[in-house]
């Protein structure tokens, strides 16, 4: 940092730091400005202040100057949102010159203090986007998420590869063979999972503990179709019997047992993506207790005849997000080594047990805990009100502060915000707390928007910049609302309607394609009404036609798209082209029609087809009748 030269008569001033009750005296020149005096202080304050830049201070000037003896009087003055607010004290704003608070005929009294410093809260900024990292990983995988979801979360985001479990757990292999003798018949996949399977799985289970001789300390719970939507409730659950109670309420507390997943056939792969991703959830709800039983989670994914095993870690990635590490092992048949191998895990599972209690259940090793009695919206909505520093390129500063909780991306959290010092009451804030290194989705997004900077329909980039944690953080225009929220508000939609939104959804894409870009992520999710008129955000996906081997697939894949909205809004979910074709009527019927065809074209020129395309949607337009939509 340069020196600063002293500019205009010498003035000396006394400050406190606030927080620490610290005096000091520094000097400045009347012709200096605030922003100099701020490089002045954090020189004089070092090494207390080299964790932040001099700008990010803030200075209150006292209205009436103090001495020392009146620092506990001036210790707790708030400083209000708006200037005019505050009695004791005012904003001193960096560009304005010292002599602006202190003219040449009004010489600070040498013996009072005159301003107080206010340092910026780094460890409080560090814990925000650490509260953030752990919120992105709980949301993604909350039992309300779809459980292939949750595994595709954590196929990308963690740390995903094949366990070799016979180098890691010894078999058992008497015990093994004691119980395929018991149990030498495993179901027939595609039997009624609840009645046949589960029930199967559940008695090779006992039989283990039994011929480990821990049915006096373990205990062995089937679900047998129990469990309700949204709950984590295992179809097999093995615990200590110290936590009966908690294992046997309804629902279980799976902190207190491993959870391991029943399927009726696994040769099914929607089915082993589903299994993996509850043994994920359940996983979680293991190692994020507050006092986590042991340090690994070992499941189970089975249809019984087939047996799939895992072991499943917490741990923390290089920016301290949460992240789970998955080993799977490869697929056993039902046989005496498979049955060794279980009668292998069970055992390591209550060695780990014993070990922990034995050492007292001391354990550092997890940063992340589920937050007692804290449900992930309570933690989102304790960042209502917060600010959030943000560093913008220039190396300024802008405070934001957070009015309410958007959403959730892949690698985002999403808010709306307010920068008051611009006089910006709704803006979009993502802030990147989780990074896929494939995607870089808010790095991609700020590339794009910058690309589309002069297309109405596009948001604008209002800031750039990273959090005080080193987060990439993007604020934009365009917040409105949700096309989902609007078709709640509205009730039923009729087709007149839906087209219209459609319509103004084709000619938002007709100018993104035109200028070489397809979204890529077009979901009702992603459309917003703002202004009367219905527009696409996220930008995170989109991606360069030039890219692309064929780039009218991906301009189709964005039309597609609009179909599933269709679908989405008129029968609530989503369909094929030939679900839809088949219920449409009129226009709407037409236009998937047509999206359809054109998924067939075949072309080396996206240009000529997007004429094309662009000419019969155009006759769309002509056809709709002129009335007024209600928005």
């Amino acid at each position: 940092m340069s020196e600063v030269t002293i500019s205009g008569t010498e003035i000396n001033l006394w400050l406190l730091v606030r927080g620490v009750a610290t005096i000091f005296e520094v000097t400045i020149g009347r012709d200096n400005r605030i922003s100099e005096l701020k490089k002045v202080i954090k020189k004089a304050r070092e090494p207390e202040f080299d964790k932040f830049a001099p700008d990010r201070l803030k200075l209150l000037k006292l209205k009436n100057p103090v001495d020392d003896d009146h620092i506990f009087d001036i210790q707790n003055l708030k400083l209000q949102d708006y200037e005019y607010e505050n009695d004791d004290v005012y904003l001193m704003k960096d560009m304005r010159k010292i002599g602006t608070y202190w003219p040449e005929n009004q010489a600070p009294p040498e013996d009072l203090i005159h301003v107080i410093v206010e340092a910026p809260d780094v460890a409080g900024d560090e814990k925000t986007i650490k509260d953030l990292r752990y919120e992105l990983f709980v949301s993604k995988t909350d039992n309300t998420r779809k459980s292939s979801s949750v595994y595709k979360y954590v196929r990308g985001m963690g740390v995903v590869r094949p366990w070799q479990i016979e180098m890691d757990i010894d078999a058992e292999l008497l015990f093994g063979r004691q119980v395929f003798l018991q149990y030498p018949d495993a179901p027939i996949q595609g039997s009624s999972e609840t009645k046949v399977n589960q029930p199967f799985c559940v008695n090779v289970v006992n039989e283990v503990v039994k011929r480990l001789s821990l049915e006096s300390e373990l205990l062995v719970f089937g679900d047998y179709g129990s469990r309700q939507e949204y709950e984590v409730y295992a179809d097999i659950i093995i615990g200590h019997k110290n936590y009966r109670k908690e294992l046997t309420n309804s629902t279980p507390d799976l902190s207190k047992g491993l959870g391991w997943e029943v399927k009726n056939d696994l040769n099914d792969n929607s089915k082993v993506m589903v299994g993996k991703g509850q043994l994920i959830k359940y996983a979680r709800a293991y190692l994020t207790a507050d006092r986590p039983l042991t340090r690994v989670f070992y499941g189970c994914l089975t249809d019984g005849k087939l047996w799939k095993f895992a072991k499943i870690q917490l741990l923390n990635d290089i920016n301290g997000a949460p992240k789970v590490k998955f080993e799977q092992s490869t697929t056993y048949r039902w046989s005496e080594h498979t049955a060794s191998l279980i009668a292998g895990l069970i055992g390591r599972y209550y060695d780990d047990l014993i070990k922990k209690r034995m050492s007292g259940n001391k354990d550092n090793t997890y940063t992340y805990r589920n937050k007692s009695s804290i449900s992930s919206e309570s933690l989102l909505a304790s960042f209502i009100g917060e600010d959030i520093l943000i560093r913008l390129k220039s190396g300024n500063y802008i405070h934001v502060q957070i009015t309410s909780h958007l959403g959730t991306g892949r690698e985002c959290i999403v808010f709306l915000a307010q920068v008051r010092d611009y006089g910006i009451k709704d803006a979009v804030l993502k802030i990147e707390v989780c990074k896929n290194t494939e995607i870089f989705q808010v790095c991609r997004e700020i590339s794009v928007l910058r690309a589309l900077s002069d297309l109405s329909c596009v948001p604008k980039i209002l800031f750039e910049g990273h959090t005080m944690g080193g987060s990439l953080a993007l604020l934009t225009d365009f917040a409105g609302l949700p096309l989902e929220s609007w078709i709640s508000d509205n009730g039923n939609i009729d087709d007149y309607t839906i087209f219209q939104i459609i319509l103004d959804l084709l000619s938002c894409l007709e100018k993104i394609h035109a200028r070489g870009y397809a979204h890529g992520d077009v979901a009702i999710r992603n459309v917003i009404q703002r202004n009367g008129h219905f527009y696409l955000i996220d930008f995170g996906l989109a991606t360069s036609l030039l890219l692309h081997f064929d780039p009218w697939q991906e301009i189709i894949q964005d039309y597609d798209g609009l179909c599933q909205i269709i679908g989405i809004i008129k029968f609530g979910e989503k369909m094929s082209f030939s679900e839809l074709i088949d219920k449409l009527e009129g226009e709407l019927k037409s236009f998937v029609a047509f999206v359809e065809d054109a998924s067939r074209w075949k072309t080396t020129d996206e240009g000529k087809c997007l004429e094309k395309f662009g000419a019969i949607v155009r006759q769309f337009y002509e056809k709709l009748p002129r009335k007024v939509l209600r928005i």
